[in-house]
């Protein structure tokens, strides 16, 4: 089967040329993705071939036999969503970490060096919040909901529960640092 056959069976919806494609190139692309996500699970990388597979089923005919052979083509897809995909788990480890951190500090500060009567000094300076900045603190703080969470319960962007939490801690420091 040539490289043009191929491309038009899989434009014609044609399941074998689609089975005899990944019985050829799975293993290459494995490798290639492999070689991005070494860090990543298994799950991840199949994933990411089936990605690839599935990008190439839905549009067979971006694929021009004359500038590339099949091989490359696929090999240069597998390649953008392995990276895609590494970018998107270091993001979300990233997130993670800071979320963990976050949390550390925050049991700290508030759980271990406030005295009983601080803690309700610290929540009436919450409860004078405006909304939702008080919901949000409330949430995050005594719920220990995640931003994610909270944008989802509230019907806000992430960014936004994110900036108002900042400037929530940024003005109960400033409150803090007054009183001593």
């Amino acid at each position: 089967m040539s490289e043009e056959q191929i491309r038009e069976a899989v434009a014609r919806r044609d399941p074998g040329a689609m089975t005899w494609i990944m019985d050829h190139y799975a293993g290459l692309l494995w490798k290639i993705i492999y070689s991005i996500l070494h860090k990543a699970s298994t799950e991840d990388i199949e994933e990411c071939v089936a990605d690839t597979f599935f990008s190439f089923w839905q549009n067979p005919l971006a694929f021009q036999p004359e500038r590339s052979s099949l091989k490359n083509y696929l090999a240069t897809i597998a390649k953008h969503k392995a990276i895609d995909r590494y970018r998107k788990l270091n993001r979300r480890s990233e997130l993670l970490y800071e979320e963990s951190i976050h949390v550390v500090e925050t049991e700290d500060t508030l759980s271990q060096i406030i005295s009983r009567e601080e803690q309700n000094d610290l929540q009436q300076a919450i409860e004078a919040f405006p909304e939702p900045d008080r919901e949000i603190m409330k949430r995050r703080f005594y719920d220990g909901q995640k931003p994610n969470e909270i944008s989802e319960a509230l019907s806000l962007q992430v960014r936004q529960v994110h900036n108002k939490i900042y400037r929530s801690k940024k003005h109960l420091r400033d409150w803090w640092m007054k009183r001593k």
